[in-house]
């Protein structure tokens, strides 16, 4: 059956940025058939109508770093310096399990949804498990297994992760697309990250990494190599137009010409990057060299929400302020990181309300308190909308929410099933104090 959606403020966010304030939209199954101005509006036979009254429609949002099987680390020393140290990394080593990534990417998918995504490229470990929520809860998704070269909860090597790489494809379908996933270019040597690029290449998988994310990791490269990380890759030819860096908060002005020379994609995530203290990216000038710039929250342990609102708002406010320039960064600029840029760098026909393209379609209610008036769209999106304002989201023309709930499960189940394999871990932090 078409689905139409009319008399909304349809905000397309392809290349002309197509806005219409009384428009419409047409969908069946999973593709776009049609969107206009109301005026030109004709009838679909058999199709299912409804009035928006207003209501904003707009692409759903696309999350280009994160890492969902984190969420039990969420809110976990989140002010002190050596939190990787004292937690993250040996609470993984010793009590990451695949029921728990499992578990806890389900709740993390259930947030998304809720505030309007309906895709992510991640990175973690036991990432089948991940794979699986994602297909169990009809959520898009850029599945990549973390490689590193040191003894980790699911791998002992390299090698051992590589493998389960090459297991992880069985999982492919419209929906699951498989990526490479090496770590850092700290954490996996040259030699293996050449041998993860081809494999890359060989199989016609994008991938993506850390990048340029710390400063120990510069000075460290420095040091070792006498350039940046960003040119130790291109030295190497493992700066591409398959890779999606993600961070790249370091990159100066040499790195950002090879960014943009190598067709590279950028997933900014300023508010995991701010909460570290780690620094701010130069995302406009990135834009201004032609780099593709997407947005991501990075995983629940390190910004802690995994909605894009909060994304959307903190990169522009932290631009404006490093750059100390109110108009720096509009409102419709940083929205297209968030949808047509994420579509873009993952070469799908998503992020984009236009025929042909797939129906992840995002309704934003403004009968809301925070979101009256309307006087600019863009803005109101950006900078007043927040998660509780996400009315209805389709996924591939899945009704996935429905007057903000999910349609497909009960969250309460999510929560349950989550805080019962999570007793184990929890007991261990205990330990820890």
């Amino acid at each position: 059956m078409i689905t139409v959606l009319r008399h909304a403020r349809l905000v397309c966010m392809n290349d002309r940025m197509d806005y219409y304030p009384d428009g419409y939209i047409a969908f069946e199954k999973d593709t776009i058939l049609e969107t206009g101005d109301e005026q030109n509006f004709h009838l679909f036979p058999g199709a299912q109508e409804t009035d928006m009254h207003g209501d904003i429609v707009l692409p759903a949002f696309i999350n280009c770093h994160t890492h969902l099987g984190m969420t039990a680390f969420r809110s976990l020393g989140d002010d002190m310096p050596d939190r990787l140290n004292r937690f993250l990394f040996p609470l993984e080593n010793t009590c990451m399990t695949a029921e728990l990534v499992y578990t806890s990417s389900r709740i993390s998918i259930a947030e998304m949804l809720l505030s309007g995504t309906a895709t992510a490229l991640d990175m973690y470990y036991f990432e089948e498990q991940v794979a699986k929520s994602a297909q169990d809860m009809h959520f898009r998704l850029w599945a990549g297994e973390t490689l590193l070269d040191s003894p980790h909860c699911d791998a002992e090597n390299f090698d051992a992760g590589l493998k389960r790489i090459q297991k992880l494809l069985k999982y492919a379908d419209p929906m699951i697309r498989i990526i490479c996933a090496p770590h850092a270019p700290y954490s996996v040597s040259s030699a293996n990250l050449k041998r993860v690029i081809q494999f890359a290449r060989e199989n016609d998988m994008l991938w993506s990494m850390h990048v340029s994310e710390l400063v120990s990791e510069n000075e460290t490269c420095r040091k070792k190599s006498g350039c940046s990380p960003i040119r130790y890759l291109a030295d190497m030819d493992l700066l591409n137009d398959r890779l999606i860096a993600a961070h790249c908060i370091f990159a100066d002005d040499e790195d950002l010409s090879l960014l943009a020379g190598k067709g590279v994609s950028v997933a900014h995530c300023p508010v995991s990057n701010a909460k570290a203290a780690k620094g701010v990216a130069r995302i406009r000038d990135m834009i201004k060299s032609g780099t593709t710039v997407t947005l991501g929250t990075d995983g629940p342990a390190s910004g802690n929400t995994l909605d894009m609102f909060t994304q959307m708002k903190t990169a522009v406010i932290l631009q404006k302020n490093l750059l100390k320039d109110r108009s720096a960064m509009p409102a419709a600029e940083i929205l297209k990181t968030a949808t047509c840029n994420g579509g873009k760098a993952l070469r799908a026909p998503i992020g984009i309300l236009t025929p042909g393209y797939k129906a992840d379609i995002l309704v934003l209610s403004t009968q809301d308190s925070n979101m009256v008036p309307v006087h600019d769209v863009y803005s109101v999106i950006v900078y007043s909308a927040q998660p509780q304002n996400v009315k209805t989201l389709w996924v591939n023309g899945e009704l996935t929410v429905k007057n903000h709930s999910l349609c497909l499960t009960k969250l309460q189940d999510l929560i349950e099933d989550f805080t019962q394999e999570c007793a184990e871990f929890n007991t261990e932090i205990k330990k820890r104090g």
